[in-house]
């Protein structure tokens, strides 16, 4: 049916995130901008209607479902898909070719394919949990998911348990898919259609976080 979009993907890591990330910021941004065309092309594929955040941040205190405050501090979300029954959230994690799995510690690591080891703390750390609560208080108590998408080129290791339902691998939360699971229609089981229109209120909650929204004061 169609897709309603809010904010720009990347938008954070290209105004400010070289100095942090340096020249992993441009990768991560050009990641997500392409996790965010598959979700659109997933999404308007659908005979529902959805809202769809790219770049959330600024997670300082965030109340509700009568739940204690949450902040994320610096940490921010890719994307979140909305309607009025649940939401989904995707982190885009532009690691590149390689294998991704755990080494013989449990810590995520990306295997070139030249044999280099490269450490994906993103792995290994607990937020996708802050992440999930974040949106559960935004939402007023309606449950959700978690999601990492990383590019085709990157294969996923046996060391990441696999999920029952489909070709996918969990780690602390989060499940972890190639970015073609989008566009064949993976997330579908997790919004079976219909789905209800997305609360205006939670629109305009998520809406208030939106990273481009500091280009506006």
């Amino acid at each position: 049916m169609s897709v309603t979009v809010h904010g720009t993907p990347g938008w954070s890591l290209n105004d400010t995130g070289a100095a942090k990330y340096g020249s992993n910021a441009r990768r991560g941004a050009f990641h997500e901008r392409q996790v965010a065309r598959a979700l659109v092309q997933w999404l308007t594929s659908r005979p529902d209607h959805f809202h769809l955040f790219h770049d959330l941040e600024c997670f300082d205190q965030v109340r509700g479902a009568n739940l204690d405050a949450l902040s994320l501090g610096t940490t921010n979300i890719d994307h979140v898909v909305l309607t009025g029954g649940t939401w989904l959230i995707i982190d885009a994690k532009g690691c590149g070719a390689g294998t991704l799995g755990l080494d013989l510690a449990g810590k995520g690591v990306l295997v070139r394919t030249d044999g280099t080891m490269v450490p994906q703390r993103w792995l290994d750390d607990g937020r996708a949990y802050s992440r999930a609560g974040i949106i559960y208080r935004l939402t007023d108590a309606m449950p959700g998911q978690t999601a990492w998408i990383v590019p085709d080129t990157t294969s996923l290791h046996p060391s990441l348990r696999p999920d029952l339902r489909a070709a996918g691998s969990m780690k602390k939360g989060g499940m972890v898919l190639p970015m073609r699971a989008i566009t064949d229609g993976y997330f579908n089981g997790h919004f079976p259609a219909p789905q209800p229109a997305a609360d205006p209120a939670h629109v305009e909650k998520l809406a208030a976080h939106l990273s481009t929204r500091r280009k506006e004061h």
